[in-house]
């Protein structure tokens, strides 16, 4: 995976969607800013591994030319007092103290791994989520 050192301290950074079926975000979102790339670095992240960095942290990896496929995990903590600015509602899990604001609708924890409620509800929260995240860009769904 490139990088670009320090970049995480530049802020949320202006995206554009394109048309790149091997893009792994759900729009396939890349930066529409020119950002100096001139002190890029490279973390080698091996099959099986994974990086954790900060999520305003550029970075971009080469396509996947495995026959298996590429996980991304995005995990945010916010506060409860946060809300979406979304037309559409989305979930979230609250994972310490209370919730007085209830901006968010309750990712219930699963009961059992894989199982077909757990299953379908991750299916319906993904897809609230992406609807959701093309109302915020404007794009057509």
């Amino acid at each position: 995976m490139e990088v670009v050192p320090g970049s995480h301290k530049l802020g949320q950074l202006r995206h554009a969607d394109m048309q790149d079926t091997e893009n792994l975000l759900s729009r396939g979102q890349t930066l529409a800013v020119d950002v100096d790339r001139s002190k890029t670095a490279f973390m080698p992240v091996k099959a099986g591994q994974f990086s954790l960095h900060h999520t305003h942290l550029v970075h971009n990896s080469r396509p996947n030319r495995s026959d298996d496929r590429r996980i991304g995990l995005g995990i945010s903590y916010i506060p409860t007092y946060a809300r979406c600015t979304a037309r559409r509602r989305v979930t979230a899990m609250l994972v310490r103290g209370r919730d007085t604001y209830g901006h968010f609708d309750d990712e219930r924890r699963p009961l059992v791994e894989a199982g077909r409620e757990e299953r379908a509800f991750h299916a319906s929260a993904v897809a609230t989520f992406r609807d959701m995240n093309a109302d915020l860009a404007g794009a057509p769904r």
